[in-house]
């Protein structure tokens, strides 16, 4: 027991841990906040009675017992925070809350609380006069920083019957001339201020997350729409590789017969010049002239070549146009992607048209030229 003379546990009793720590005791009128047992941390210890074989959670302030509580296999130590704990005490009929500097003070605590229970329920404990089972950890006490509000007490399976805790009122001061209302009060303005900050961050994130969602949505049906145009310019693009083959391709024909055209031309000349030179009595002349009518119709050969070639170069300058107008059209479809490319090569088929078409009207020329000398 305590001698309450002196505010000490008995002779028999002996220490197995120690520290110091917060003390509060739950307020027996509302049942709902936490009241401070002592001004600052004080030491907290578990004793050991050989006699009883029953251990105790003690701790005394001013030579004033603020913590009497003899733990049962039944009790129940709850870690209501990061650094606060409590449980409680049928037979005191209260609730102790015990508050830390850190989170490891804490564990330490609750372990002998729970080792000390262990040994009651199993009832193996020691023999008498033998030292007690909890190992002792901390023999020196230690001090602890102020740890701040102790949370909301909690329900345990042996508490007395109360209403869950509302509000948190009480907590930790270390200035001796303030009065229990004052502290009462700025704990209160305090908690009220936590919880507004809380509701408003609340309230922000749940905003950030619709946003979230909103941006999510929008930018899947953009990732969509992307892929379906970039889908469409590769199909484009391969269709326009291809018309640049065949326009390659027609080029090359049109050469190799502007090439024959040409060859052909050059003979012609050849002879017209031997015939000129050659005079109108030369016998050369007299043959040539007896086969007159077989230049003549080599001649309306020729022409129709040339009038079939200019029909076609038409046919040609028409399909220029009209492709010209696919590539401007293309080319506001896929934007500056091929528009170098394809300028160049409507440029040099504009050219080699131009130039044909130039070869062809010079043979013509040539050709009546030659028509009306025969």
């Amino acid at each position: 027991g305590i001698n309450a003379e002196y505010g000490e546990p008995e002779m028999g009793d002996r220490p197995v841990y120690s520290c110091r720590c917060h003390v509060f005791r739950i307020d027996a009128t509302t049942k709902k906040t936490w009241i401070p047992a002592a001004e600052g941390p004080v030491q907290v210890s578990f004793f050991f009675d050989p006699s009883k074989r029953a251990y105790r959670v003690v701790s005394i302030d001013n030579g004033k017992p603020i913590i009497n509580s003899t733990i049962v296999a039944g009790m129940t130590f709850s870690r209501t925070a990061q650094k606060f704990g409590q449980w409680s005490d049928q037979r005191a009929n209260t609730v102790y809350g015990v508050g830390f500097s850190n989170e490891d003070e804490l564990t330490k605590f609750a372990d002998q609380f729970e080792e000390a229970k262990s040994c009651v329920a199993r009832d193996t404990l020691s023999p008498v006069g033998s030292p007690p089972p909890i190992e002792n950890h901390d023999t020196e006490p230690r001090r602890a920083m102020s740890p701040g509000l102790p949370p909301e007490p909690a329900r345990s399976i042996n508490s007395f019957d109360m209403e869950l805790p509302i509000k948190l009122r009480s907590s930790v001061t270390t200035d001796g001339e303030s009065s229990d209302h004052s502290r009462t009060s700025a704990q209160e303005n305090g908690v009220d201020n936590m919880m507004e900050n809380l509701r408003l961050e609340n309230d922000r994130l749940k905003t950030s997350l619709g946003q979230s969602q909103s941006n999510l949505k929008k930018w899947e049906v953009e990732l969509h729409t992307l892929r379906t145009n970039n889908s469409r310019l590769q199909g484009a693009l391969h269709e326009n590789s291809r018309n640049v083959e065949e326009w390659k391709t027609q080029l090359l024909q049109y050469r190799e017969e502007n090439s024959k055209l040409r060859t052909r031309n050059e003979e012609l000349e050849i002879e017209i010049e031997n015939l000129n030179r050659s005079g109108t009595h030369s016998p050369k002349l007299n043959k040539k002239m007896g086969k007159s009518s077989l230049k003549s119709e080599e001649v309306e050969r020729v022409k129709q070549i040339l009038e079939k070639v200019t029909a076609e170069l038409v046919e040609v300058k028409e399909e220029n146009m009209r492709l010209k107008g696919q590539l401007r059209n293309q080319d506001d479809r896929n934007g500056q992607t091929k528009q170098a490319y394809e300028n160049s090569m409507v440029c040099q088929l504009q050219a080699d048209m131009e130039i044909r078409l130039r070869d062809l009207v010079d043979m013509n020329r040539k050709l009546l030229t030659y028509c009306r000398k025969t």
